[in-house]
């Protein structure tokens, strides 16, 4: 069975599940994305409910066991930690939000902002597209490999991926396929 494709606002209000005792010990706020490294580094968290608020309690990639389409799977509490023992790359830092980044070409071309990430999910989570939005071809996803390079306001892609962007998700992992074929 395949990982699952999803957008990272999919994630959030997710519960977190501890697979030894199959508690909800919390739910995800927000998805860390380093977007130098195109990683996942980890989740920021809230207390479960309608009115769950913010914790102090972060949750590291490395310790997540899964991330499914219903729930993300830790194995034990201690899997939680708290901001100021987190590694560094898991507490979010506003200003590498990718979040309304302009998509420009190589050429200099703008297909749009980046509205949201697409996340493969289950052992190895991970970054894999971003959806755009209010661009000169449409509304869409780009391939995360489509990147030349990631600045605090701008995704650069190659001139070609502008006949390369999706409009679901079935359509990326395609591409995707794709792309990963080129590259073996």
């Amino acid at each position: 069975m395949t990982a699952a494709l999803m957008r990272g606002a999919d994630l959030i209000g997710r519960p977190v599940v501890d697979g030894s005792t199959g508690n909800d010990v919390a739910e995800i706020k927000d998805v860390v994305f380093d977007p130098s490294k195109g990683t996942i580094t980890g989740f920021t968290l809230r207390k479960r409910g309608f009115l769950g608020r913010r914790m102090k309690l972060v949750l590291p990639i490395g310790s997540v066991f899964s991330v499914g389409t219903d729930a993300v799977m830790i194995d034990g509490e201690d899997a939680l930690t708290s901001r100021d023992d987190a590694p560094d790359d898991v507490t979010a830092d506003r200003s590498a939000d990718v979040l309304n980044d302009q998509v420009i070409t190589e050429s200099g071309r703008s297909l749009g902002t980046v509205k949201d990430v697409i996340v493969v999910g289950g052992t190895a989570p991970r970054v894999v597209g971003f959806e755009v939005t209010g661009g000169a071809v449409g509304d869409g996803l780009v391939p995360l490999r489509a990147h030349s390079a990631v600045s605090g306001s701008s995704l650069i892609v190659p001139d070609d991926y502008e006949q390369r962007i999706r409009t679901d998700l079935t359509g990326l992992a395609g591409e995707l396929a794709y792309l990963e074929g080129e590259r073996s």
